[in-house]
């Protein structure tokens, strides 16, 4: 990959601006590992649990298949809507017409510029970012990870690890935060990054709101905190694991996982003519997501890891 492709997968969100960035809020809200909290909660979403090993997916992890989803369909429609532009110029005024031609041209061009980004996007997000993950171990101590930064599977030590709340979608405050490892170089510079569970949404930017997504992760995070310092016997044992061939409804239930229809007759009224107004871009995104999981690149784990944690724990197809 080089420069160029990498300035278009930083701009349309592939390449996570913060993935080398250590924010002055993530500097304020790191984890003590060491640090018993009271309150614990289990994480939003859980790829599986077993023979000591806790796998939690990327925060990210429902919403892919944007990129394959919606990507394809702008991509292909912009590239699609140059061509046509170009070659209707030359259908009607000629080959030979050199302001036509120039016109015809740049038309081509446009259309090649505004569709490529989201074309290689759309690739990208299946082939070079693929699926993300990471591996607790409470045994070994190791938390195996794919990184945000190359899209490989690494391995750091638990207590070599920084953890924190951070910043997601884009690097700024906002509404969405996530859990983060960082791993640091010598001089202080961020080497390596990873996110983990489900990412917190804030409905508003109000001091309640705040308070109440850093009691969330917070309490998240202490789940796998126990896991790892204490043990696995320390915390809630859940069972299942992550389907990569699922049906578009379970897609739909992982892209709105808390979307439930209320008994009050008024509110369902009101949900049912949002979801059907909604409903287009909505299933564009699960129909996205549903092909992400079924045809995404799986990170190929060393076979000393395989061998530490067990086949049955790595998501598979």
């Amino acid at each position: 990959m080089n420069k160029a492709q990498q300035k278009i997968l930083e701009a349309v969100g592939i390449l996570n601006n913060n993935r080398l960035r250590f924010s002055s809020f993530s500097k304020k809200h790191i984890f003590d590992v060491k640090k018993v909290s009271n309150e614990i909660k289990t994480p939003g979403f859980m790829c599986a649990r077993q023979k000591g090993c806790l796998v939690l997916a990327e925060s990210w992890f429902r919403e892919r298949g944007l990129y394959v989803s919606w990507g394809t369909l702008g991509g292909t429609f912009l590239l699609g809507a140059g061509c046509f532009a170009a070659l209707a110029v030359f259908f009607k005024e000629g080959l030979f017409n050199i302001p036509a031609t120039l016109s015809a041209f740049a038309m081509a061009v446009i259309g090649f510029v505004t569709g490529y980004p989201l074309l290689f996007a759309a690739k990208s997000e299946l082939k070079l970012q693929g699926l993300q993950y990471t591996i607790f171990n409470t045994d070994s101590k190791n938390v195996h990870f794919v990184s945000e930064v190359d899209f490989q599977p690494k391995t750091c030590r638990w207590d070599e690890c920084t953890f924190c709340l951070a910043y997601s979608a884009g690097s700024i405050e906002g509404y969405y935060y996530e859990l983060k490892g960082y791993l640091f170089s010598e001089d202080g510079s961020v080497r390596d990054s990873f996110s983990f569970d489900d990412y917190h949404y804030m409905t508003s930017n109000s001091d309640n709101a705040r308070q109440a997504m850093i009691d969330d992760l917070s309490a998240r995070f202490e789940y796998v905190r126990r896991f790892m310092e204490e043990g696995a016997d320390s915390v809630e044992p859940v069972t299942g694991s992550l389907d990569l061939k699922p049906s578009l409804s379970e897609a739909a239930h992982r892209f709105q996982p808390r979307s439930k229809a209320s008994e009050g007759k008024k509110f369902h009224i009101i949900y049912s003519i949002v979801r059907t107004v909604f409903l287009i871009p909505f299933s564009v995104q699960v129909v996205g997501h549903y092909f992400f999981c079924r045809y995404c690149r799986l990170p190929q784990w060393p076979q000393s890891v395989i061998d530490e944690c067990g086949e049955e724990v790595f998501p598979r197809r």
